[in-house]
C-alpha cells in the first residue's frame, strides 16, 4: 500500500494558477511513488462574517432583486458561471478528501504526511489565526509537515501574526519557499535555513502540462496576442497592446472580460492551451509568466494595480532563467516601434530553460530525500 499525501493548499475555483499548481503538486508526488489527495479547506476556516458584513450583503441582495446594482449582478452572475465552469477541471483532474475543517483534520491517521503549498498560502489576507496555523500545519508533528513552494506573497511579516509565522516556522523540520525573500524573511525570523525551490507546476516536466492541453470551444486559430490581467485590462498597456494587435492583423483574447465567453467558459486546460499557441501573452500573473516560459512564448509582465509587494516573485522566477527586460515599462516602446525595438517584444532567449529545469527539478529531488528520512 503506497504512502499518503495530504495536500493543503488555497482551494476555490476562481484562478487558474491556483488549479494547475493544486494539480502540479499532486502529479509530482504521484510520480514519486505516493498517493495524493487535496483537502478542500472548510468554511470552518474562513473569517467569521461580522454583522455589518451580513447586512451589507443583505442590502446588495435586496437592491439586486429590485433592479439595481445591474453591473454588480451581472459580475456576480458571470463569476458563478465561471466557478462552475474551472469546477469541472477539477472534478477531472484533483482527488480531493472529505471537507473538514481544524479540529477534525488531527485525525486524519492514515495520512504519511502533510504538503503545504505552493501559491501564496502564507499570505496573512485578513484571516484568523487559526486559518494560518491550518497552513502552517500546526495541527501535525513536524516530522509529518512538507512545504512545496509556499510563498507569503508579501515583503514583511504583519506584527499581527509575527508570533504565529515564528512557532508555525520553527515547527517544520525542513522548509522551502517560493521566493527569495520568503527565505530571507524566515531566516530574519528564525534563524532556519530554507530552500527556494521552483513552483511545482517547474516542477513536473512540461509534458506532462501538454497531455491535458484542451482546445478551447471558441478558439479559430494562432493569430491572437492573449492577455490574462487579474488586477484588470485597462490604461496604457490596453491602448498600446490593441493597437499593435490592429497593426499586426491580431485578435485579443481577454480572458478577463466578463463581457466575453472567454471569462465564463475557459478551463484551466483551456488556458494552457491559449498561452501555447499565442503570438503574445501579456500578463500580471505569476503563472502565466511561468507557463509562457515552459512553451517559449513571447510574454510582457504588467504591473498589478490592486495588490502590491509582490514583485519578489517576478524577480526569482526572471533571474534564475537568466530572463530580463519583461517588464512593460521596458518593452512599451516595441509596441508602437518596429525593427530591433520590435524584436524585443517578440524575441526572448530561451536557451538556457532545459539546463535550468533539470538542475532545479535535481535540487528539489534531494530536498525530498532529506525531507522523507
Amino acid at each position: 500500500m503506497k504512502d499518503k499525501i495530504a495536500i493543503v493548499t488555497l482551494y476555490d475555483n476562481v484562478n487558474f494558477g491556483n488549479k494547475l499548481q493544486n494539480y502540479a503538486v499532486q502529479r509530482y508526488f504521484e510520480l514519486m511513488g505516493f498517493e495524493t489527495e487535496t483537502l478542500p479547506c472548510s468554511q470552518q476556516l474562513l473569517p467569521k462574517r461580522s454583522i455589518v458584513v451580513f447586512f451589507k450583503r443583505l442590502a446588495h441582495h435586496f437592491l439586486q432583486a429590485n433592479g439595481f446594482e445591474k453591473e454588480k449582478k451581472k459580475f456576480v452572475e458571470a463569476r458563478n458561471k465561471r466557478r462552475e465552469n474551472i469546477k469541472s477541471f477539477s472534478d477531472e483532474y484533483l482527488k480531493t478528501g472529505a471537507d473538514f475543517g481544524y479540529i477534525n483534520v488531527k485525525g486524519k491517521h492514515e495520512v504519511k504526511y502533510f504538503v503545504t503549498g505552493s501559491d501564496q498560502v502564507w499570505h496573512y489576507m485578513k484571516r484568523e489565526i487559526k486559518t494560518l496555523e491550518y497552513f502552517m500545519l500546526m495541527f501535525a508533528s513536524p516530522s509529518q509537515r512538507l512545504t512545496i513552494a509556499p510563498s507569503f506573497g508579501f515583503d514583511a511579516f504583519p506584527k499581527k501574526y509575527l508570533k504565529t509565522y515564528k512557532k508555525g516556522l520553527e515547527g517544520f523540520e525542513y522548509l522551502s519557499v517560493r521566493e527569495e525573500r520568503g527565505a530571507e524573511l524566515i531566516k530574519e525570523l528564525t534563524g532556519k535555513e530554507a530552500t527556494v525551490l521552483l513552483d511545482p507546476t517547474m516542477l513536473i516536466d512540461t509534458l506532462e502540462w501538454l497531455k491535458i492541453l484542451k482546445k478551447p470551444s471558441q478558439y479559430v486559430d494562432d493569430n491572437y496576442i492573449f492577455v490574462y490581467a487579474l488586477g484588470g485590462f485597462k490604461g496604457e498597456v490596453k491602448e498600446k497592446t490593441c493597437k499593435l494587435a490592429d497593426e499586426l492583423g491580431l485578435r485579443v483574447i481577454d480572458i478577463m472580460d466578463i463581457d466575453s465567453d472567454y471569462y465564463i467558459h475557459t478551463r484551466p486546460d483551456e488556458f494552457l492551451y491559449w498561452i501555447h499557441n499565442a503570438q503574445l501573452v501579456v500578463t500580471d500573473s505569476f503563472h502565466a509568466s511561468v507557463f509562457s516560459i515552459l512553451f517559449n512564448r513571447p510574454f510582457v509582465v504588467t504591473e498589478r494595480s490592486d495588490i502590491k509587494g509582490m514583485g519578489s516573485r517576478f524577480d526569482t522566477l526572471f533571474n534564475k532563467f537568466g530572463i530580463s527586460g519583461r517588464h512593460f515599462d521596458e518593452l512599451k516602446n516595441g509596441f508602437e516601434e518596429s525593427g530591433e525595438i520590435r524584436d524585443k517584444l517578440f524575441k526572448i532567449d530561451y536557451s538556457c530553460v532545459a539546463e535550468v529545469l533539470e538542475a532545479e527539478r535535481k535540487k528539489a529531488e534531494e530536498f525530498y530525500k532529506k525531507s522523507f528520512q
